[in-house]
Order: structure tokens, then C-alpha cells, then sequence
């Protein structure tokens, strides 16, 4: 008896003391809110083409839960002051489960030649510490749709000059950056990479209480082939992201490691004037390990679905309805976790001019019953 007791004891400590990953890495419905929030593979393919041509400002705004928001908030410029100088402007505020970024980048662009572009590239912030400085090479074809851009930058290069705080930052923090489209006739291709160092953070006069250490890291890589002609269109986007983020607090770790990557094949087909059909394929495979109080756990997650819907076009409206459905195979420190999710789903959208989008969406989860979500939008490229 007492051999029995002190198993069932070791047991129930063991599982009180199981680390709390966050409950958004087992959510299944991500990847199918992933898909039906995201811009339209038309409207997304219009913004690619006027990065460093034409002036754009995005929203988007999605309901997650009752609760939670998934935000995309983006806006840039290009101002041309003179033959040889020239601005490029971006201002991007994402708020998303798996990342969040707030970032205001600037680009003053000297020609040396037509179609070659030297700049001096920053991100200036009205917390002094918080600004980059760097510089970039563009890469531009005649009408600026086609580009190569590289940029690379000193994150927060500031950052231990003057912090109130006290904080400390081991060594310099470098980003990254690189964009580029690319077509010919039906055929576009479009690529970005953001990619950073690890950040550290050091509080030495932080109070035992509070946070001692951090550290973070953020890297991303987006790609859109794309191959359109009359009204079919077909292609493949692909994201992937590495987020890592850790802090010592009160003598205790707290760490969350996580990549993945998230790809979508679609197809877009006529049936009959004003009709057609659109079709998707979803994938996302995910793994993620860290610490929640000194407690280590592991994770990861193969998802495999689509969707499937109708497109009924008539003048400036174009109205779409179907309906997604998944299965997410998770994995949590052994324990197999398989979860389905799908969703119901209906889209308007209204284009009164020819780059002025609008849209609004509404779904409903079908198996669960439960709340199933908002989304709506705008795109304008002027």
C-alpha cells in the first residue's frame, strides 16, 4: 500500500509540476484563420508589384476568439524629390498569435545609374535606443515592378548608449532584409526575408523580484509563385517564421523556441461566366520547445487540410462561400494530441475603383458549434 501511495504521490507531483506551454500552439483552427483572414491571392499579388513603384495602405482585421484580435496594419510610400533621390517608406503594426511587429522603416534612395539605387536605411523611433541604422542596394526594372532589394541593419544601434532602464545588451543585434519580384507574362514570383540575430538583455540592477535576463529572436521568409491568365490563376505561397523568446525572472526560466512553416497551393477555375471555383490546399508543420517556470516541454504539429469554395463575380462585387476543414496531428512530450477543425464561410468583396478593394467575411464553426469568426479589410494602391 504505501509502495502504491508513493506512485500515485510521484504521479500527481510530476503533473502539477508539467509545464504550461500557451494554448494558441494546440489551436487547430490557426492555419484555416491563417488562410481566411490573409489578403486574396489577386489582392496580394497586386501589392507585390507596387512595393517600389506605387504608394499602399492595408488593413486587415480578424476575430480569433471573443476576446482576441488578429491585426495586420500596413502602409508604404514612394516619393521621388528629385531625378537621382528618392524615398522609400514603410510602416508595418502586425498583431498576430505567433508574432507581433510594430516597425517604421525608411529608405533614402541615391541613383547612380537607371534601374541602381543606393540607400541609407533606418528605422528611426521616437525612443531614441529603439532606432536602426544600416543600408540597402535596389535592383529596378523601368516601370519599378520587377526588383531586388537588399538591406542590412544594426537593430536598436543605440541601445546601450542611453537606456533608463539600465538594460545591457551583450553585442550588436543585425538584421537582414531582402525582397525581390520577379515576372514575365502569366508568370510572377515574389520572395522576402527578414532575418535577425539573438538578442540579450541584461537587468544587472534588477530587484530580486523582477526580470533579470531576456533574450529574443525573430526571423521571417515569405514566397508567392504565382501563374494567372484570363480568369484561372493558380499558385503556391509559402511562410515560415523562427520566433524565440526567453526571460529569467525571480531566479526562474521561462523560455518559448519555436519554428514553422505554413504553405498553400491554390487554384482558381471558370466554370461559367461569372462562376468559378477556387480550391486550396493547407499545410503547416510546427515545432516548439521552452521552459514555463523552470519546467521544460516539447512540441510539435503536422497539419493537413483545404478548402474548397464558390466565386460569383458580378460587376464590382465579387461574393464567395465554402468550406475548410483540417486535421492537426500534435505531439506534447510524447502524448499524442490529434485534434480536427473546420469552418463555413462567406466573403464579400466590393472594388469600386480598379486598385480599391474592400472586403468583409463572416464563418461558422461547423463540427464544434462554437464562435466561428469576423474578418474584414481594405487594400488601396494609389
Amino acid at each position: 500500500m504505501r509502495a502504491a501511495a508513493a506512485v500515485l504521490l510521484a504521479t500527481a507531483l510530476a503533473h502539477a509540476a508539467r509545464a504550461a506551454p500557451p494554448d494558441e500552439l494546440f489551436d487547430p483552427l490557426k492555419a484555416i484563420e491563417y488562410d481566411l483572414y490573409d489578403f486574396a491571392p489577386e489582392e496580394q499579388a497586386a501589392w507585390e508589384a507596387s512595393r517600389y513603384a506605387a504608394n499602399a495602405v492595408r488593413l486587415d482585421l480578424g476575430s480569433v476568439t471573443l476576446e482576441e484580435l488578429f491585426a495586420i496594419q500596413q502602409a508604404q510610400a514612394n516619393l521621388r524629390a528629385l531625378s537621382w533621390l528618392g524615398f522609400h517608406l514603410d510602416v508595418q503594426d502586425d498583431r498576430t498569435r505567433e508574432a507581433e511587429v510594430a516597425r517604421f522603416s525608411a529608405d533614402m534612395l541615391f541613383r547612380l545609374v537607371p534601374g541602381l539605387e543606393l540607400a541609407v536605411s533606418g528605422t528611426p523611433d521616437v525612443v531614441k535606443q529603439d532606432s536602426a541604422v544600416g543600408g540597402a542596394l535596389l535592383l529596378t526594372s523601368e516601370d519599378r515592378t520587377r526588383y531586388a532589394l537588399v538591406r542590412l541593419l544594426d537593430d536598436a544601434a543605440f541601445f546601450n548608449l542611453q537606456n533608463p532602464s539600465g538594460a545591457r545588451r551583450d553585442s550588436p543585434v543585425w538584421r537582414a532584409q531582402a525582397e525581390a519580384r520577379w515576372a514575365a507574362g502569366a508568370l510572377s514570383a515574389w520572395a522576402r526575408a527578414d532575418l535577425g540575430t539573438k538578442s540579450d538583455v541584461h537587468f544587472p540592477s534588477a530587484p530580486p523580484q523582477g526580470v533579470q535576463r531576456t533574450s529574443d529572436e525573430r526571423s521571417d521568409i515569405e514566397a508567392h509563385l504565382r501563374w494567372a491568365q484570363g480568369g484561372t490563376a493558380a499558385g503556391l505561397r509559402v511562410t515560415a517564421r523562427r520566433l524565440d523568446f526567453a526571460r529569467t525572472e525571480q531566479e526562474r526560466d521561462f523560455a518559448l523556441r519555436r519554428g514553422f512553416a505554413y504553405a498553400r497551393a491554390y487554384l482558381l477555375a471558370p466554370v461559367l461566366p461569372g462562376l468559378a471555383v477556387r480550391a486550396v490546399l493547407l499545410g503547416w508543420r510546427e515545432q516548439a520547445h521552452g521552459f514555463d517556470g523552470g519546467s521544460p516541454y516539447r512540441f510539435s504539429r503536422w497539419d493537413l487540410g483545404g478548402r474548397a469554395g464558390a466565386v460569383w463575380t458580378h460587376g464590382e462585387w465579387t461574393f464567395e462561400g465554402g468550406y475548410s476543414r483540417l486535421h492537426s496531428a500534435q505531439d506534447l512530450d510524447g502524448a499524442a494530441l490529434d485534434r480536427w477543425a473546420d469552418k463555413v464561410y462567406g466573403t464579400a468583396r466590393w472594388a469600386p475603383r480598379e486598385r480599391v478593394r474592400l472586403h468583409f467575411l463572416i464563418s461558422h464553426q461547423v463540427t464544434t458549434g462554437d464562435f466561428g469568426g469576423f474578418n474584414g479589410g481594405l487594400e488601396v494602391i494609389f
